[in-house]
């Protein structure tokens, strides 16, 4: 069953990203880290799509901005219980070409000045506005629709929902981030 949640999970921003791992010894791409919420994983560069012969396809979400190797449905919550906030990632007409415009924002093993950077990277607070929503509204809608013997049973599903749905602050910058000193997470 899909409930539309309104404005529920959506927020200012978030510093996804994705990483290239390049073979040092042949330049080839070997692997692409889809960075996604508060996770993301590794994706063998065998696996994935191309266009214009050898640019891969990263997909972001309809209404976020998580990453994904593929066009699909995904669910940020409970895969077990198939519980979450639905990411959908489908081609449209609207693409960014990340070879044409980019920008090296550190590189610290390069040493000292070789890069140079911008202001706003040791900005170490959270970037954006507070937003809070009413989402018992908006739970109480689902839980409301049920039959009553399963009411209570979908209450406690719902407390293992992402906590996304009740608000939103602003992310913290990219080098409060685990992935900035060493390799990905996950």
């Amino acid at each position: 069953m899909d409930i539309a949640l309104s404005k529920i999970g959506q927020h200012v921003g978030d510093w996804e990203h994705f990483t290239l791992r390049i073979c040092n010894f042949t330049g080839e791409l070997c692997s692409i880290y889809f960075s996604q919420h508060s996770g993301g994983q590794w994706v063998d560069a065998y696996t994935l799509e191309y266009i214009k012969g050898n640019k891969a396809i990263i997909y972001s979400t309809k209404n976020g901005h998580a990453s994904f190797p593929h066009a699909g449905t995904y669910l940020q919550g409970s895969s077990k219980l198939g519980i979450g906030i639905r990411n959908d990632a489908d081609r449209s007409e609207f693409s960014v070409d990340s070879s044409i415009q980019y920008e090296v924002v550190a590189a610290e093993y390069l040493g000292d000045g070789v890069v140079t950077e911008p202001g706003w990277l040791q900005f170490m607070r959270e970037w954006g506005p507070k937003i809070v929503y009413n989402s018992r509204t908006e739970l109480d809608k689902i839980i409301n629709v049920l039959p009553a013997m399963l009411r209570y049973s979908v209450k406690s599903i719902f407390s293992k929902i992402p906590v996304e749905l009740s608000g939103e602050e602003g992310p913290t910058g990219p080098k409060e981030k685990n992935n900035w000193v060493g390799d990905e997470r996950w």
